[in-house]
């Protein structure tokens, strides 16, 4: 590697006696930024800050045990808060109550600018604690400590009224929206409970539980109804052969010639009573398969009494004509033949009477057993819609079934949370809810928060340091001159032998040397004195050294 391209070595000599020989470079900005940061750490407004801090109290009863009618955290109910306090009307309550506009330098100023300086003054900060306690600290800051440290009191007893406020009104509020809501959905339960009812009043027979009931009756009809048809058909059968005996009955009436008589009367047995024989029969049939309230036994229990009577009646008939019979009678007197004869006619006569009264008694009891038929059918028809309908009464019944069981789950909840509505109130009532307590009041602050010395001090330091270090090696920079060996070597290529110190021969420069570096110790004294004091100011506060400063003051006046 060639001489040129070799790295230049950093001498801490050069640097040295660059710095000595461009000292007042360096103590001059040093000694005017301590001065200006003095200045200004002295001449700026105090600044106070008075906080609080404040406990979140949990619940003494806990959520597991009165379910909570509200989700609001901690945080969102402190910002709420913090909103409402920042409103115009607090804030002016906050103004008047700690007098913090009170002197005669805030006479002009506007009651705008009040509200927004208290408002940027104003801080609420929440914290979490390691076992999930919650706190929030407020704090103010201003001028007076006195009044601040009132303000941030003031504060902090309407945040606690506030909340209690906020909090009964959430419960309240709650309580009654969940009172509302109930009565809406009684209001809709009861209207579904009557719509219910209705449906089954309207359809009562049809349900789907009836299902195995229609199914029964409408077996047991269509029993009935064979029985009936079967019965319809044999008193159709009974009335033909009727119409055949009555016709009989006609022909032997119609074709008898008077004088002649057959060989032998048969006196027969009266129909009714043979009649009445069967019905009798029948009724011991019935009653043996149907209990007495059954239509068809009452139906031939009367028949039977009915033709009782009339047997009773016929046979007093007979019993009179017989008595007639006995009397003399003031006519010609009969022959055997005759008289035979006449009963034969009689006897004749009374049994189409009879059969044409059989007859007709056979046409109303076909006409009866037709119009049982046709109730029958309709009864059948009625049951067999029922079990048709069964599916579609299923359906809409489990729908309005099921908008009920919504309705009255959606009520048991709403009231199961409407006592939890209660329970809340009680709690607020009592003080058992959460809670905010002031767990450290504001204090009046000894030391303001703005300026801030400390900062003000490094800041300084390393202004004065740096300007003066700054313009030093800028200075040197920028000189071209030769000033080392080295620079005359590399300019020159020769080697430099020798180099002869700075010889001051005259007294003039000599006393000026001694000037120049007395003034250097004394200004480098003064920069140290500086920085001590600014030191003190950083640690002890304005306050402290102006008070040691009217001491020293008044010790020498």
């Amino acid at each position: 590697m060639s001489d040129e391209e070799a790295p230049k070595t950093i001498k801490i000599d050069y640097y040295l006696d660059l710095v000595v020989r461009r000292r007042w470079l360096i103590i001059i900005p040093f000694c005017l930024a301590m001065i200006g940061g003095m200045f200004v750490s002295v001449t700026t407004p105090r600044i106070y800050e008075a906080n609080t801090l404040i406990l979140v109290e949990p619940k003494s009863i806990p959520d597991k045990y009165v379910e909570p009618l509200t989700e609001v955290t901690v945080k969102e109910r402190v910002s709420t808060i913090t909103q409402q306090m920042k409103s115009r009307t607090y804030i002016e309550r906050v103004i008047n109550e700690a007098e913090l506009f009170a002197g005669p330098e805030y006479k002009n100023m506007l009651s705008e600018e009040k509200v927004s300086a208290v408002r940027g003054n104003m801080k609420v900060k929440v914290t979490r604690g390691r076992r999930g306690a919650d706190s929030f600290t407020i704090s103010f800051r201003g001028k007076d400590p006195e009044k601040i440290t009132r303000a941030v009191n003031i504060l902090a007893g309407y945040f606690i009224d506030e909340s209690i406020k906020l909090m009964t009104e959430e419960v309240f509020a709650a309580s009654d929206f969940l009172q509302e809501e109930l009565k809406d959905k009684a209001t809709n339960l009861i209207a579904v409970e009557d719509n219910l009812k209705i449906y089954r009043t309207k359809y009562m027979g049809g349900l789907p539980e009836q299902l195995v009931s229609n199914l029964g009756m409408l077996s047991g009809l269509r029993e009935q109804l064979n029985d009936k048809q079967e019965s319809l058909r044999d008193e159709k059968v009974r009335l033909i052969q009727l119409e055949g005996q009555m016709s009989e009955a006609r022909r032997e009436l119609e074709s008898y010639v008077p004088g002649t008589m057959p060989e032998k009367i048969e006196i027969k047995e009266p129909e009714n009573v043979i009649r009445l024989r069967t019905l009798k029969q029948e009724y011991s049939s019935l009653i043996a398969r149907y209990t007495k309230q059954h239509p068809d036994v009452i139906k031939v229990k009367k028949m039977v009494a009915d033709l009782e009577n009339e047997v009773a009646k016929e046979a007093e008939e007979a019993e009179e004509a017989k008595k007639s019979s006995d009397e003399p009678q003031p006519q010609k007197p009969k022959t055997e033949t005759e008289l035979l004869a006449a009963r034969y006619k009689a006897m004749k006569q009374s049994q189409l009477n009879e059969i044409k009264y059989q007859y007709e008694d056979s046409l109303r009891t076909i006409k009866i057993h037709e119009t049982d038929i046709i109730k029958i059918l309709e009864e059948i028809r009625k049951y067999e819609k029922r079990v048709e309908d069964t599916p579609k009464r299923e359906q809409e019944l489990l729908s309005l079934t099921r908008d009920y069981e919504n309705i009255q789950k959606s009520y048991n909840s709403l009231l199961t949370r409407k006592l939890d509505a209660d329970i809340a109130v009680s709690m607020e009532r009592k003080s058992k809810g959460q809670r905010f307590r002031i767990l450290d009041s504001a204090k009046v602050p000894k030391k303001p928060v703005s300026p801030n010395i400390k900062t003000l001090l490094i800041m300084s330091l390393a202004a004065g340091l740096g300007l003066g270090g700054g313009l030093v090696f800028l200075l040197d920079f920028l000189d071209t001159s030769l000033r080392r060996p080295e620079d005359i070597e590399t300019l020159m290529r020769i080697p430099v032998l020798a180099t002869v110190p700075n010889v001051y021969h005259r007294p003039s420069d000599k006393i000026k040397q001694k000037i120049d570096q007395g003034m250097s110790v004394l200004f480098i004294m003064i920069g140290l004195m500086l920085l001590g004091i600014f030191g003190i100011l950083a640690i002890k506060g304005v306050e402290y050294v102006t008070a040691i400063m009217e001491k020293v003051i008044s010790k020498i006046l």
